[in-house]
């Protein structure tokens, strides 16, 4: 057997191993106990379930914009990709935020697409999805009358945040800290084909306000299962409150996951609009679910890689990573 054959299957098998040991870890260190008298209203989960499936295929379909942004012809809505994507996406649960970002360039590159374009394309996904989950929520909260119990610091760190988002997807600036990592990395100089442009990360970032917004529900609707009482009108503020919990903890790119720095910003503001020993129990519920869908997602990428190679019949050995 080819050795390359040989450490692509070996990175693979470490890459899953690492996985399991990382979310062990992970569940070990959430309190279950506040879960003991816990009985969520299955109608508001299932309606929580579709919207949360419907995000995470349209994080796909994000991805897959910004690579052909690149010049990516290949990068097409296809079951190898959604589950490069879907596998790559628990990656977030290894400490550090290289496996979900190294997940998506080494799966992807088995399927022909180049190394580079898939660094600066899954670089840049993840750099929208930070900003426009960080910039959507603080303009969603910014102005709430509901924040003022928590001071004005948080506001001004919203603005901060607004723009920082900004700043951060201006192309000048993305491509000189792309241009700057790959030379960290000895990689050589970005490319010119590699670069990003203004209408591929406006594009973007509009698709995965719709993203964002899916999130958003989707946790509304995990608080409405577990309380039913919240208010209809604290719909968006919850909504916010999650995403920004949310972009929170993927900017903790040492933790796994972004344990505790989730929780501890989603159960400050949600103590805002429902009580704080129930908000306590959303935020753990919250959590246990998010793992639940992230390997709902990942078990139907396999499914539907499975069933899409049985109707080909059988298929060569993927071709090896393109440079």
């Amino acid at each position: 057997m080819d050795k390359k054959v040989i450490l692509r299957r070996s990175l693979t098998a470490l890459f899953y191993v690492a996985l399991a040991a990382a979310l062990v870890i992970y569940l070990l260190n959430v309190d279950l106990s506040a879960l003991a008298t816990l009985s969520p209203s299955p109608v508001w989960l299932l309606v929580s379930v579709a919207l949360a499936l419907g995000f995470r295929f349209w994080q796909v379909f994000v991805w897959l914009t910004v690579l052909r942004g690149l010049g990516a012809k290949d990068a097409r809505m296809s079951p190898e990709l959604v589950e490069v994507y879907a596998k790559s996406w628990l990656g977030r649960y290894i400490p550090g935020t290289a496996p979900w970002i190294l997940g998506k360039i080494f799966f992807a590159s088995q399927y022909g697409i180049s190394k580079a374009r898939l660094a600066v394309g899954s670089l840049l996904e993840g750099v929208i999805q930070i900003a426009v989950l960080l910039a959507l929520s603080s303009l969603m909260l910014l102005f709430d009358p509901r924040l003022d119990v928590l001071g004005q610091t948080l506001r001004i760190i919203m603005i901060v945040a607004i723009v920082g988002s900004i700043i951060a997807l201006i192309p000048p600036v993305f491509n000189f800290g792309m241009s700057l990592l790959f030379r960290i990395l000895r990689r050589g100089k970005l490319a010119a084909e590699n670069r990003a442009n203004g209408k591929t990360i406006i594009i973007a970032s509009l698709q995965y306000v719709v993203g964002a917004l899916l999130s958003g529900a989707s946790l509304f609707f995990v608080v409405k299962a577990v309380y039913p009482e919240v208010d209809w009108a604290d719909t968006t503020y919850v909504m916010a409150s999650s995403n920004l919990a949310s972009a929170s903890s993927m900017l903790a790119v040492f933790v796994p996951g972004g344990l505790g720095v989730r929780e501890g910003v989603q159960l400050t503001l949600l103590s805002v609009v429902i009580p704080s020993a129930i908000a306590l129990v959303v935020v753990v519920f919250t959590r246990l679910w998010a793992i639940a869908m992230d390997l709902v997602f990942f078990a139907l990428g396999k499914v539907i890689l499975a069933i899409a190679r049985r109707r080909r019949g059988p298929e060569p050995e993927p071709a090896l990573p393109a440079e």
